[in-house]
C-alpha cells in the first residue's frame, strides 16, 4: 500500500504541476491532479500507521508471553 501511495503521489504531483503550467497558459484545468496527492498521501499515512500497529501488537503479545 506504500509503494501504490508514493506512486500515486508522483503521479499526483506531475498531474498538479501540469495542470499549473496548461493555466498559465490559458487553458482550463481541474485538480484531477490535487486528488491524487491527497490520496497518495492518505495511502503512505495508513500504510505507516498500520505497520506501527502491528509492531505494538508484536511488542504486547512479547510482553504477555514473557510473563506466562
Amino acid at each position: 500500500m506504500k509503494t501504490t501511495g508514493i506512486v500515486i503521489l508522483i503521479l499526483g504531483c506531475v498531474s498538479t504541476f501540469g495542470g499549473i503550467m496548461a493555466a498559465i497558459g490559458g487553458h482550463r484545468t481541474n485538480l484531477t491532479g490535487l486528488g491524487l496527492v491527497v490520496l497518495g498521501i492518505y495511502l503512505i499515512y495508513r500504510a505507516n500507521n498500520k505497520k506501527e500497529e502491528e509492531e505494538k501488537k508484536k511488542q504486547w503479545e512479547q510482553g504477555n508471553t514473557e510473563d506466562n
